[in-house]
C-alpha cells in the first residue's frame, strides 16, 4: 500500500511498499516492506507500524490487515466495538456492538479478541493505542479497552494476527490490535448522526481540529455518543417458552402471584384452585423476561489532544492526552424468591414460641396444609425499577523524545502515565434476605430459626412476629397487596457496588537504526528497555443476608500490583534486493527479534521470533514466520494476598458433579454409591462446599504460533490483489476456572476435588476451606467433599485456520468500481483442561467454552462505486452454521466416557446480513463546500438473527437483535 506522510519541509516522500489500496474499505491484507530511503538532506516523521520496533519497517513474515478512516465512515460506528464488526478475524462480526462483549466484566469492558483465541481470564490478544500500552480496565479483570477513543480520531486500525511477545511482551499471542490516532491534520472537520430502529435510537457527534506548521501539530477531537437500551419486549424471539419455534420451554416457575407447591406435590399457580402441573421445566408458565434489556443503554464522552514540536534539529518532542467516560444503564428484573411460608395451625410456634405465620397465608383450594413453598416472581407486584449502573473512565498521558544521534541513529525515551475508574452498582432488585424475612421470620428458607444468617458466625436474624405490618404478601396483585409500603421499601433495599481503580506507570527507551551494509541493502537493528508498574484496588460492597443492604452490608477492600523489567532486540537483514537479478528472487528479508521480561509477582520469560518475506517476482510475496509468546496473569487472577484473594474469593455449595469411582475409590459408602459403583454423583444429597477466587501460584499463558501466507499484486490484472495466511496457535496453560465436569476426568486437575469419605471433613478441614475466605452459603451438617474452583493454568488449545482476503478496483467512464473481499476460516479448535486431561474438537460450536465462540467461517464482501461526489456501497456479512453446545440444548450433547463432548447439540443456522452505505459529497463553493451527506443502513432486509435456544433467543457472540438500523447524518470539513 502506497502511503505519503509529511515532511518537516512539507516533502511527502515515505512510501510503503508490499501493500495494496483497497479503495473503499482500505483494508489491507498484507505486509509493508521496507521504508523507502529519503532524499539527502529531508527528514522522515516516524511512521506507526505494527509488529516491528525498528522505524519504519512493517513485520516480516506476516500479513497486517488494516481498517481506515474511510472504512469507519461507511458503517455508522460510534464506538470502536463497532468499527471492529467490520473485521471478520475479530470475534463478533455480527454481534451489536454495544455493552460489554468478551469481557465478562460488569464494567461494560470490551475485549478484542482475535481468532476467539484465550481463556477466561487470560485474553490472548494485545491492544495497543499508536504502538503503546495504556490503563488497564473491569472491576474483576485487567483488559485493554479501545472504546475509550472516539472513532473520529483515528487515522486506522492494525490487525496483526500473529505472536508478538518480542516486540511488545505480554498478551500478544494470539496478535496485537493497534489503533493509530490521526496526526499532521489540517482544518477541521465535524459529524453528527442520529439512528432508528424497532423500539431503539442512537445519536452521536464528533469533531477534529488540527493545524500544522514547519516542525510540528496540534490536534484535538472529542466525541459523543447516546444509544438506548433495548428492551426485550420489543423482540418476539426473546419470549422464553420457543417449543413452537423448536426449541424448549425456558419459561420459569417463579410466578407474581406466587405458584405454589405443598410438599413434594404439584405446583398451582392462582388462583389456587386447581390439581396443578408436576414441578419440572417443560411445565413453566410464567415469562417475565420482557422487562429486562438486551444491551444496555450507552452515554460516552471521549476526548483526545495530540501536540508535536521539533525543538532542535535533532530533537523532537510529542505529546498525547486521552480522556474518556462512559456509562452504562441496564435495566433488570426485580428478581425471585423461593421459601417456606407458614399458615394458621402452624405447630412449630408452640414448640419454639416464636410466630412464624405469615398473616397473608393461602393454601391450594381444600387443603389443610400449614406450611408450603411458594415460587414467587416480584416483577408484576414491584413494577419496573431494578437497574444496573456500570461504566468507567478513563485519562492517560503518553510523551516520546526522539533524538538524532546523527543521520541514522535514533535513541527514543518515551512514558505513559495513566488510570481508569470502573464501578457497577445494581439497585432495587429484591433483597432475597429481607424478602425471605417477610415471608417467614427468617432469613432462611425453609424457615429455620437456629441457622446463622450470615455463615460461619452466630449471627440470627429475625423478624417475628409477623403480621400485616411487616409480612409480604406473594399472592394478591394490583390493589389486592396488601404488603405494606414499608416492607416493600425493605424488601428492595437492596444496593451493592464494585468499584476498581487501576493505574499504570511506563517508561520505554529505544535506539534504532543502521548497522552496516549488506550487498542488498542496511542491516536495520532496534534495541531497547522497559518499566511498567500496575497497581489495581478494588472496593465491594454487598447485602450480608441479614436483611435491607442499608443496615447490614459486608465491605471489602483490595490492593494489588506488580512491576516488569524488560529489554528487547530486533535485526531486519535484507539478503537479495532485486538489483541482485537472481531469478525467482526479487527479494530476500529476514527479521529476527527476542525479548525478556521479568515480573516481581510470578518470575521471567523470553521470546523469540523469526520472520521471513521472499519476494519471488514483481508483484508476488512469500511469508512465514514463527513465535513464542505469553500472556501474564491477570492481578486478579493471582490475588492480592498469598492466599489468592480477589473480589470474587468465597465459600460456596459444592457443584453436582458426576464422578469416576476408580479416581476417587473414597467414594464408596458416601450416600447413593454403594459398593461396585462405576460413577455416583455428588451434590443434592451429597453436600460439599466450592472454594471460588484467585490463586497466587498461578503463572503466565505460553504460546507458540506460525503462519505461512502469500500476497499477490496480479501484474496481469491491475487494480487485483489476492492474499492469503494460513496460521496455527498453540496455547498452553490459559488461566480459567476449570469445571469440576471436566477436572474429575483430567489426570493432572484430579486434585482439585477432595472427597472426605462417608463420616465426612473433620472440624479442622472445614476450618482450612473456610479461613480467610467470605461464606455464601451454610455449612452442610456433613461436608462429604471439597471442589476447588480457583484459577489456575489449566487450559490448553490447538487452532489453526485460513484468513484469506481479495481486492479489485477499476475505474471507466462510469465511475469507479471494486469488490473487496475478506474471510475467516477456521480448519481447527481442540480443547485439553489440565494435564492428561482429554483432547476434543469444540470446532464450529459455541456455549461449551463460554468465554470465546468457536465458529468455523466469517466473511465480509464490499462492493463499491463513487462518481463525481456520490459514492455506494453494499456489504454481505456471513457466519456459517455452527452447532449450540451450551447449557440448553434441545438436542443433547453427545460425550464419550470421560464425559468429554463429541458431537451433538442443536445446529444454528448460517447467518446472512447486508448492510449499505451511500454518501454525496457537495461539489463547488461556499457552505457546502466540504460537505457531506451519508446514510448507512445495517442488515437491510431487517432479518431476525439464527435462533439459539437460550434465554435471549440468539447467540450474542454472532447475533445481533436490533433488526434493521438506519443512520442518517452528515459531515462538515472547513
Amino acid at each position: 500500500m502506497a502511503r505519503q506522510c509529511t515532511t518537516r519541509n512539507q516533502t511527502r516522500i515515505v512510501s510503503l511498499l508490499g501493500g495494496a489500496s483497497l479503495a473503499a474499505m482500505l483494508m489491507t491484507a498484507g505486509g509493508a516492506e521496507a521504508q523507502a530511503p529519503a532524499a539527502k538532506g529531508t527528514e522522515v516523521e516516524a511512521v506507526i507500524v505494527t509488529g516491528s520496533s525498528i522505524r519504519g519497517a512493517a513485520p516480516v513474515g506476516s500479513s497486517i490487515l488494516q481498517v481506515g478512516q474511510a472504512d469507519i465512515q461507511k458503517t455508522g460506528s460510534q464506538t470502536i466495538q463497532q468499527v471492529l464488526r467490520s473485521v471478520p478475524s475479530v470475534v463478533g462480526m455480527n454481534a451489536v456492538g454495544q455493552g460489554s462483549f468478551g469481557s465478562a466484566d460488569g464494567a461494560g469492558t470490551n475485549a478484542p479478541t482475535i481468532h476467539g483465541l484465550g481463556a477466561s481470564a487470560s485474553n490472548s490478544t494485545l491492544i495497543l493505542i499508536d504502538g503503546h500500552r495504556f490503563p488497564l480496565s473491569g472491576i474483576n479483570h485487567a483488559l485493554g479497552d479501545p472504546n475509550i477513543l472516539a472513532p473520529l480520531a483515528l487515522e486506522r486500525v492494525e490487525v496483526l494476527a500473529d505472536g508478538a511477545s518480542s516486540v511488545y511482551g505480554s498478551d500478544a499471542v494470539a496478535g496485537v490490535i493497534n489503533f493509530i490516532t490521526r496526526r499532521n491534520f489540517n482544518g477541521v472537520e465535524m459529524r453528527a448522526q442520529m439512528g432508528f430502529a424497532d423500539g431503539y435510537t442512537t445519536k452521536g457527534a464528533g469533531a477534529v481540529a488540527g493545524k500544522t506548521w514547519d516542525g510540528g501539530y496540534v490536534l484535538a477531537a472529542g466525541g459523543f455518543s447516546d444509544r438506548d437500551g433495548l428492551l426485550a419486549s420489543k423482540r418476539s424471539f426473546t419470549a422464553r417458552d420457543r417449543r413452537a419455534t423448536g426449541g424448549s420451554n425456558l419459561a420459569s416457575l417463579f410466578c407474581g402471584p406466587a405458584t405454589i407447591q405443598v410438599g413434594s406435590g404439584n405446583l398451582i399457580n392462582a388462583p389456587y384452585n386447581g390439581a396443578g402441573v408436576a414441578n419440572a421445566a417443560a411445565n413453566a408458565m410464567c415469562d417475565n423476561s420482557g422487562l429486562v434489556d438486551l444491551i444496555p443503554s450507552e452515554k460516552r464522552w471521549s476526548g483526545m489532544a495530540k501536540v508535536q514540536q521539533a525543538v532542535t534539529d535533532q530533537l523532537t518532542v510529542t505529546g498525547d492526552m486521552v480522556y474518556s467516560d462512559r456509562n452504562n444503564v441496564s435495566r433488570d428484573s426485580r428478581g425471585t424468591v423461593q421459601a417456606t411460608i407458614f399458615g394458621p395451625g402452624f405447630a412449630g410456634n408452640a414448640t419454639t414460641g416464636v410466630n412464624q405465620i405469615n398473616p397473608f397465608y393461602v393454601g391450594p383450594a381444600g387443603s389443610t396444609a400449614t406450611s408450603e413453598t411458594v415460587r414467587f416472581d416480584a416483577n408484576q407486584l414491584l413494577g419496573p425499577g431494578a437497574k444496573t449502573k456500570s461504566g468507567e473512565e478513563t485519562f492517560f498521558f503518553h510523551g516520546t523524545a526522539e533524538y538524532k544521534l546523527d543521520d541514522n541513529w535514533r535513541a527514543t525515551l518515551g512514558g505513559t502515565t495513566g488510570a481508569s475508574n470502573s464501578y457497577n452498582r445494581s439497585s432495587g432488585a429484591l433483597n432475597s434476605s429481607a424478602a425471605i424475612l417477610a415471608l417467614n421470620g427468617t432469613t432462611n428458607t425453609n424457615g429455620s430459626i437456629t441457622t446463622p444468617s450470615i455463615p460461619g458466625t452466630s449471627i440470627i436474624a429475625l423478624n417475628t412476629p409477623l403480621n400485616a405490618t411487616n409480612a409480604l404478601d406473594v399472592f394478591g396483585i394490583g390493589t389486592a397487596n396488601r404488603t405494606s409500603a414499608a416492607t416493600l421499601a425493605k424488601i428492595t433495599d437492596n444496593d451493592s457496588s464494585q468499584r476498581t481503580r487501576q493505574t499504570l506507570q511506563n517508561v520505554t527507551f529505544k535506539v534504532d537504526g543502521d548497522l552496516f551494509q549488506l550487498p542488498a541493502g542496511p542491516l536495520k537493528a532496534a534495541a531497547g528497555a522497559e518499566y511498567s508498574k500496575y497497581t489495581l484496588a478494588q472496593d465491594n460492597s454487598r447485602a450480608n443476608n441479614t436483611g435491607p443492604s442499608s443496615t447490614g452490608s459486608t465491605y471489602l477492600h483490595l490492593d494489588y500490583d506488580r512491576n516488569v523489567r524488560s529489554a528487547y532486540v530486533e535485526f531486519l537483514a535484507p539478503l537479495v534486493s532485486p538489483a541482485m537479478n537472481i531469478p525467482l528472487m526479487r527479494s530476500l528479508d529476514v527479521n529476527v527479534s527476542a525479548r525478556y521480561d521479568n515480573y516481581s509477582d510470578f518470575g521471567s520469560t523470553s521470546n523469540p521470533r523469526i520472520g521471513v518475506n521472499w519476494g519471488v517476482i514483481d508483484g508476488l510475496k512469500l511469508r512465514a514466520n514463527y513465535a513464542k509468546s505469553f500472556v501474564a496473569p491477570a492481578l486478579t487472577s493471582r490475588g492480592a494476598d498469598a492466599n489468592g484473594t480477589t473480589g470474587e474469593t468465597s465459600v460456596a455449595g459444592g457443584p453436582t458433579v458426576t464422578v469416576p469411582v476408580s479416581s476417587y475409590p473414597n467414594l464408596i459408602g458416601l450416600p447413593g454409591c454403594p459398593a461396585g459403583s462405576v460413577t455416583c454423583n455428588l451434590g443434592g444429597g451429597t453436600p460439599g462446599l466450592q472454594i471460588n477466587g484467585g490463586n497466587a501460584k498461578v503463572g503466565p499463558q505460553e504460546g507458540k504460533t506460525w503462519s505461512v501466507g502469500a500476497d499477490w499484486d496480479v501484474n496481469f490484472a491491475p487494480g487485483l490483489r489476492i492474499s492469503a495466511t494460513y496460521w496455527s496457535n498453540e496455547i498452553q496453560g490459559g488461566v480459567t476456572a476449570p469445571s469440576a465436569a471436566l477436572a474429575v476426568n483430567a489426570p493432572g486437575l484430579n486434585n482439585l476435588l477432595t472427597v472426605f469419605g462417608p463420616t465426612g471433613a473433620t472440624k479442622a478441614q472445614i476450618d482450612a476451606i473456610t479461613a480467610g475466605r467470605p461464606l455464601t452459603a451454610a455449612i452442610p451438617n456433613t461436608v462429604y467433599y471439597v471442589y476447588n474452583f480457583t484459577q489456575r493454568n489449566a487450559l490448553n488449545l490447538w487452532v489453526q485456520g485460513v484468513d484469506l482476503s481479495a481486492n479489485y478496483h477499476i475505474t471507466t467512464s462510469l465511475g469507479r468500481f471494486g469488490v473487496d473481499a475478506i474471510a475467516s476460516y477456521k480448519t481447527k479448535f481442540d480443547q485439553q483442561v489440565g494435564e492428561g486431561g482429554g483432547k476434543f474438537s469444540v470446532l464450529g460450536t459455541t456455549g461449551f467454552n463460554t468465554t470465546f465462540p468457536s465458529i468455523k467461517l466469517d466473511t465480509r464482501v464490499g462492493v463499491n462505486w463513487a462518481n463525481n461526489g456520490w459514492a455506494a456501497d453494499v456489504f454481505w456479512n456471513r457466519t456459517g452454521s455452527y452447532n449450540n453446545w451450551g447449557g440448553n440444548t434441545v438436542a443433547p450433547i453427545t460425550r464419550n466416557a470421560a464425559g468429554l463432548p463429541t458431537g451433538g447439540g442443536d445446529k444454528v443456522e448460517a447467518g446472512n446480513f447486508f448492510d449499505a452505505h451511500a454518501a454525496y459529497d457537495f461539489q463547488g463553493e461556499g457552505f457546502v463546500k466540504g460537505l457531506q451527506l451519508f446514510v448507512d443502513v445495517n442488515n437491510i432486509f431487517d432479518k431476525t438473527p439464527p435462533f439459539y435456544n437460550s434465554n435471549n433467543g440468539y447467540d450474542s457472540y454472532s447475533g445481533n437483535p436490533l433488526g434493521r438500523l438506519t443512520t442518517v447524518g452528515f459531515r462538515k470539513k472547513f
